[in-house]
């Protein structure tokens, strides 16, 4: 959570209700703000990231911010065709100190002093199937004066992809600093421009990106983050910002308007539902269009994961207002039990008010993949199956964590041991059996590659760390082991399976097409399976067949900032 640094006038609750104003002090009206609407566009030859100043709501001064492509905050959306390579010439331009400056820690790893002034950026195409030089490694960094060319050959479905910032360190930072935008990729089935044959709402002004994100503002309008250290282990802010904008309100005709939603937050949840009662209709998950569209009566979307979805307001009455609500706790899903704590409960997102006019029925698409096969299981047999942890590491028992691991490895340890880090076979199939030791629910994202959910399984946590304990202590071979020289456990990790309780569930239905990013619950094994390439199994929804060095992580950003964060490799 949030912890505060004092003395600051803030508006929004967070942490310390003594340190903050009132959400809802008139000083951010609610609805107000005309949500902005970040319409697409062809990809750029250049993309500049500059500092600028930007205001969240017209209550509030413009604060120092982070934006792409000539944009103050956030970054152009970039409208792609499949099979049509896209060539990105990245320019870093900051000048001066960087937007958070007293945020910036160098007690984390890969953080540099330099970074208060002369920030590093990386850009990571969020779901995209790219070569290792263009995935936005973390290390991979470039200071102000530098620049770095990201191809995209864009061989893969249609999806809602998006780019943000992966600089090693202060992603976190950087993001809740602006640096984020839509990658919306095309194909026969849903074109540029519209007219495809599934009939979908393509362009302005009924297909809009909505980028959902929470943060805490300074009475001058800047964002607000506690300085640091110590470490804040989860960002959980009390301002809805929707486009960068703060509870903003959309106009909407009688008519059927789709949403492109990526939750673009620090480590905030969301289950999103209407207040009108009606339905979200999913059509689409992170990685391209579902067999059939889902019929959602609360959507739950975590840091990383994105959603295609469709709502209809042709029932609506003119001068509706329909508010889009979340009713997810942080740390989801069962908060932090700390009195000292406030977890502040974000209800209200934005809100669309209907126009006057005759009501424009449009139907709903019952097949989603016309051009494209059906989503099935994968058919071939994994060729391994991997058993990977996520744990911490806390000076005392039941006190905060000092650092958040993947397998008990740290990053420089992987690096300099290779048989630390898992090392797949390309164009070969996978199951990653993830298990989730901690009491919050995390998003789990591969590089490189999408996968399915084969099923999820609660265990006996008490039980599973005592057999994992027993594989060690093992010696750290790294001088980042904030926690001391040895961790409790071995690698690798010992099987869940022997302590499961109850059945495996397979996924929900809107769970069940390709993903890239996937809630991991808290004491539960969750079993993925993996192509690693495009010869790896038939009908995938990606192309290519790279090499080379990848990341897996969790998203919230607080915690792949602190360690939680692995390289693999793709290997012949």
């Amino acid at each position: 959570m949030a912890t505060a640094g004092a003395g600051a006038a803030f508006v929004g609750s967070a942490m310390f209700k003594a340190n903050r104003t009132n959400a809802n002090s008139p000083l951010l009206t609610k609805f107000t703000e005309p949500l902005p609407t970040p319409f697409a566009g062809p990809p750029p030859t250049t993309l500049t990231i500059t500092k600028s100043s930007y205001s969240f709501h017209s209550n509030l001064g413009a604060g120092t911010t982070l934006g792409y492509g000539g944009l103050p905050f956030l970054g152009p959306t970039i409208e792609a065709t499949r099979g049509e390579s896209v060539s990105i010439n990245v320019v870093n331009n900051i000048v001066g100190e960087h937007p958070l400056l007293g945020a910036i820690d160098t007690h984390l790893h890969g953080v540099l002093e330099s970074d208060k002034t002369s920030p590093r950026v990386a850009v990571h195409l969020h779901g995209s199937n790219a070569e290792e030089q263009s995935d936005g490694y973390p290390s991979d960094t470039f200071v102000p004066g530098q620049s770095r060319v990201y191809n995209f050959n864009n061989n893969q479905e249609a999806a809602t992809l998006w780019y943000h910032d992966h600089a090693l360190g202060i992603t976190g930072l950087n993001v809740l600093a602006g640096l984020a935008g839509f990658y919306l990729l095309r194909d026969v089935d849903d074109p540029v421009g519209g007219n495809g044959p599934l009939g979908l709402p393509a362009g302005a002004p009924y297909e809009v990106p909505l980028v959902l994100q929470d943060r805490d503002l300074n009475a001058d309008g800047s964002v607000s983050h506690p300085n640091q250290p110590p470490w804040v282990i989860e960002y959980v802010a009390g301002i809805a910002t929707v486009n960068g904008k703060v509870w903003p309100n959309l106009n909407v005709d009688r008519t059927l308007y789709r949403f492109r939603i990526v939750n673009g937050s620090s480590a905030r949840f969301y289950n999103l539902k209407l207040s009108s009662k009606q339905p979200i209709i999913q059509i689409g998950t992170d990685q391209g269009m579902l067999n059939a569209p889902v019929y959602l009566s609360s959507l739950l979307l975590a840091p990383g994961e994105r959603a295609d979805v469709l709502i209809d307001f042709s029932n609506s009455l003119p001068g509706d207002k329909i508010v889009l609500e979340n009713n997810a706790i942080s740390p989801y899903p069962y908060g932090r039990a700390n009195s000292l704590l406030n977890n502040p409960l974000l209800s209200e997102m934005m809100q669309f008010t209907v126009n006057a006019g005759a009501a424009t029925p449009k139907p709903v698409p019952q097949i989603l993949r016309l051009h494209k096969p059906l989503i099935k299981p994968i058919a071939v047999e994994p060729m391994r199956q991997r058993f990977l942890t996520l744990v911490e590491l806390a000076p005392v028992p039941m006190e905060s964590p000092v650092v958040l691991l993947l397998n008990y490895v740290y990053w420089d340890e992987a690096l300099q041991n290779r048989d630390l880090m898992e090392r797949p076979k390309v164009d070969t199939v996978e199951q990653w059996n993830i298990i989730n030791l901690q009491p919050v629910a995390h998003p789990m994202h591969l590089h490189l590659v999408p996968f399915q959910i084969l099923n999820r399984q609660k265990i006996n946590g008490t039980q599973y760390l005592k057999a994992y304990f027993a594989t060690g202590p093992r010696t750290v071979i790294t001088h980042h082991a904030v926690g001391g020289s040895t961790v409790p456990g071995g690698y690798p990790p010992p099987d869940p399976t022997p302590f499961a309780i109850g059945p495996a569930t397979p996924p929900a239905p809107n769970e069940s097409g390709w993903k890239d990013t996937v809630v991991l619950n808290p004491y539960e094994v969750i079993r993925l399976i993996v192509p690693f390439g495009a010869q790896a199994a038939e009908n995938l929804p990606f192309g290519n067949s790279f090499t080379g060095t990848y990341v897996w992580h969790c998203h919230m950003l607080g915690h792949e900032d602190n360690e939680m964060m692995l390289p693999f490799e793709v290997v012949l």
